[in-house]
């Protein structure tokens, strides 16, 4: 990348000026962000296997030594750093705070490196002004980034990250690399500015699901394990959802008005970020790659169009409530008054006291034709960007291929099986479709890349928050076609075709 151009970068600057003049970005939806508290300490359990990943090492030279150096981490939220980066003493006997310590520890000693992190206050929509002014200071205080997806996207076209296919020692054929979320993320196939392992238990963290009420859903249907059934067959859409979602209302107050008081089919929290993993996890293909793996927009399609109005009858019926006063769509459903709710894979922590049981069930296909789960992982979630500005360029390969492979092994087991399925999935089936969930995490281009795209990849978000059914196509078009000559002139200046 330091074959850019001035051409390059001038380029570049167009992206968000064409933002400005788009809708200002509805907020990231708020979720529950505190430390994780998991205080069940019994060991895991794992299976003596020759393909159990604790036995699965990295392909890292024996004899590699980093002789002492020091590598330094910005993390953007306390919370993911005592959570998931460095633990937390006032986390002692958490079983994921304890594996965060054994990993650091034993990367550290394997490679002969001190590691160290430094935690911030950065929200999505700051992160990315904090991390700019650092580089383009030149400053080499921190090797690497760890910030919300949101913001951290917006740096990757003004040349603020490192190739990783230019780190010495990264081999992406290894387990712990979630390749398939960083080819959506790519600029083309041969540019990765964002990466993601299983050292960004982030990810997992924030990948989106809806919880439902088991106990509503036999009063009402029967048998919850025949729905499961159908999200393990491939079978479970959304039609199917909106069958049972408006089958579920019963004005409980006799008031004729749907609130939270009554029985609901669905509730979330806001509705402009619960619209995402619908979009995402549908069958549409907003963008298409050319032989390089380059962006071209393909936002105009029957499907998109149908979409729209699938979503908007879907959102606006009378089961389901999306504007709660304040965030109390987990009390409405921890009481018993929703069938399903819209969350992330870690509120299951929250939900532990529930009274009622309560399962997980994938965002559901678009159409029953379409081949699998797409499970949009939310855009503050935290990735990681080896900054340009790093003196430690030489080794940052290593130590990431390190930390992903001891999360690999570690960390990730204490999340995924003691903190979330074995301790809050309430049975074994229940297991096997967070298993689907986080075999199916992805994102989608246009909506990492909304904010550097005229917030194209939010659009559903207007349109169903609108009530705008019917305008799919005339809302679009002129926006596509703006947005798809900046694009242009970008891939043309990568490929070297302008100077």
């Amino acid at each position: 990348m330091k074959r850019l151009s001035c051409a390059l970068l001038a380029a570049l600057m167009l992206l968000p000026s064409l933002a400005a003049c788009s809708e200002t970005p509805a907020p990231a939806e708020t979720t529950d962000t505190t430390p994780l508290q998991i205080t069940d300490t019994a060991p895991i359990e794992t299976e003596s296997t020759e393909t159990d990943r604790t036995q699965i090492e990295d392909s890292l030279p024996e004899d590699l030594s980093l002789d002492g150096r020091t590598v330094r981490i910005y993390v953007a939220t306390r919370g993911e750093y005592d959570s998931f980066i460095m633990g937390s003493e006032a986390l002692a006997g958490d079983v994921i705070n304890e594996a965060v310590f054994d990993r650091n520890l034993n990367v550290q000693e394997q490679l002969d490196f001190v590691l160290e992190a430094t935690p911030f206050s950065d929200a999505y929509n700051t992160i990315a002004n904090s991390v700019s002014k650092l580089i383009l200071a030149a400053d080499p205080t921190y090797d690497f980034f760890m910030g919300q997806q949101y913001g951290m996207t917006s740096l990757v076209p003004k040349n603020m990250f490192v190739n990783g296919y230019d780190l010495e020692y990264v081999n992406f054929e290894e387990p712990w690399w979630q390749n398939d979320y960083m080819d959506e993320l790519a600029l083309g196939k041969d540019y990765r500015f964002l990466l993601v392992n299983d050292f960004n238990l982030s990810a997992l963290h924030w990948v989106r699901l809806n919880y439902f009420n088991k106990k509503l859903y036999t009063d009402l249907y029967g048998d919850p394990e025949e729905l499961y059934k159908e999200a393990l067959d491939g079978t479970w859409t959304m039609d199917r959802l909106n069958e049972l979602v408006s089958g579920a209302y019963s004005d409980l107050n006799g008031d004729g008005v749907a609130t939270v008081e009554d029985q609901l089919g669905f509730i979330a929290y806001k509705l402009y970020a619960t619209t995402d993993p619908y979009v995402y996890g549908s069958n549409v293909q907003f963008t298409t790659r050319d032989a390089d793996g380059f962006i071209q927009l393909n936002m105009i399609s029957e499907a998109a169009v149908e979409l729209n109005e699938k979503l908007n009858a879907f959102f606006h019926q009378t089961a389901v409530i999306h504007e709660t006063p304040t965030d109390i769509s987990a009390d409405v459903f921890k009481s018993g008054n929703a069938l399903f709710l819209s969350g992330i894979l870690g509120n299951g922590i929250t939900l532990r006291d529930m009274e009622d049981d309560f399962g997980f069930m994938p965002i559901p296909k678009s159409v029953p034709e379409q081949e699998s789960y797409h499970s949009l992982v939310h855009d503050t979630a935290q990735l990681t960007g080896v900054s340009i500005a790093s003196q430690n360029l030489d080794i940052i390969g290593a130590v990431l291929e390190a930390l992903g492979a001891e999360s690999y092994r570690r960390v990730t087991p204490a999340y995924y099986e003691s903190a979330m399925k074995l301790k809050y999935a309430r049975d074994d089936i229940s297991s096997q479709v967070i298993d689907l969930i986080r075999d199916t995490m992805t994102t989608n281009f246009i909506y990492a890349y909304t904010t550097s795209l005229g917030d194209i990849g939010q659009v559903y978000r207007t349109l169903i928050s609108g009530k705008m059914a019917g305008q799919y196509v005339s809302y679009v078009q002129p926006r596509e076609r703006k947005i798809q000559k900046q694009l242009d002139t970008l891939i043309a200046t990568f490929k070297g075709e302008l100077q």
